[in-house]
């Protein structure tokens, strides 16, 4: 009968025990599962508010370099053109002044945040395509030869000034020289716009890229 009473009370010390053992092991488990949710919140919530600092950083910067057309560069055009009749017949040669802007539609650049690695991240700027912002000729400036005697009329300068404006921006639109000089001050402008942001974010480096193909740091 002891023996009995002796055997009941181990089983029952042995079962009281294994449910220790059983609420131990599963406190434990439920402490890291909430800590494995805990970090994974962190990192999830860390990378939404780093994602959302990235967006902002990049609008920001894009909203600051998009005021409207810049001319980034401005040349005082000495040039001589035909004008010639709907019958391709030449009617007189004019020589002109004209003042030329190139540059860009500062609306068309587009910004973009290379995150890459903590020693190379980029703030990336891409141009769009520099072009003729202007071109002015001056009225009093225009000389004229007459092929035709029948062109020469008070209203000449109706025709002339047309010619004059296209052959400028044809002559400047083709100088290689001129473009590079415009595209040159377009991003040591946005260098000079984009100094701010980078200032507070020293973390990243400045990158240009023109639709040409040029890069600029």
């Amino acid at each position: 009968m002891d023996t009995e009473n002796h055997s009941e009370k181990n089983n029952k010390s042995f079962h009281f025990k294994d449910l220790l053992k059983l609420i131990k092991y599963a406190l434990i488990l439920t402490a890291l599962i909430i800590v494995l949710f805990i970090i994974r919140y962190q990192i999830s919530n860390g990378n939404q508010k780093k994602e959302q600092t990235t967006i902002e950083t990049s609008a920001k910067l894009e909203k600051i370099l998009q005021i409207s057309e810049l001319s980034t560069y401005q040349v005082t055009f000495n040039g001589v053109t035909d004008v010639k009749d709907d019958t391709d017949t030449l009617l007189y040669h004019v020589s002109y002044n004209a003042k030329v802007g190139i540059g860009l539609n500062m609306e068309e650049i587009r910004v973009t945040i290379d995150e890459g690695s903590d020693e190379n991240k980029k703030i990336i700027v891409t141009l769009p395509e520099i072009k003729i912002t202007e071109a002015n000729v001056d009225p009093g400036s225009l000389d004229y030869i007459f092929v035709e005697q029948s062109a020469n009329t008070e209203n000449v300068s109706m025709t002339a000034l047309p010619a004059c404006k296209a052959d400028a921006e044809a002559e400047c639109r083709s100088n290689d020289v001129i473009l590079e000089l415009a595209r040159e001050n377009a991003v040591n402008t946005v260098k000079a716009l984009t100094e701010p942001i980078l200032v507070q974010n020293k973390e990243y480096q400045l990158e240009i890229q023109t639709e040409g193909g040029s890069t600029y740091e």
